[in-house]
């Protein structure tokens, strides 16, 4: 008789565990899923729309053309002719800084950005 007293309570929490597991803690997390699913592909998508914001402000601030800076030995800037020195490039202004460098040992030659755009080539 002892048992079937202490047996019952036992079994009262068993069927109301049982009970809340399938109608209240299963539920909740099938729907913590699905809002953690939803969560990280919201979050993704704000990553995306502000870096792409980012990378079109940064774009519309890089230069539009590029000119070499010719510098003497006393550190005036000066202009060498038949020395090109307006590129829309980076690239192609850094490739003739280069050359100029090795011709031209007594100068240095530096490329800077302009936000004018450049004219005749």
């Amino acid at each position: 008789m002892l048992r079937a007293l202490l047996g019952a309570p036992a079994a009262a929490i068993l069927v109301t565990y049982s009970w809340l597991y399938q109608n209240v803690a299963s539920p909740v997390g099938a729907f913590a899923k699905d809002f953690e699913f939803a969560a990280i592909c919201t979050v993704t998508v704000i990553f995306i729309i502000v870096s792409t914001v980012i990378m079109l402000r940064q774009a519309r601030k890089l230069p539009k053309s590029y000119a070499v800076e010719i510098i003497d030995v006393y550190g005036q800037k000066v202009s060498i002719d038949g020395v090109r020195q307006v590129f829309r490039t980076y690239d192609a202004a850094e490739s003739y800084a280069r050359m100029y460098r090795q011709s031209f040992s007594q100068y240095r030659f530096k490329v800077v950005g302009s936000q004018e755009p450049a004219k005749g080539y």
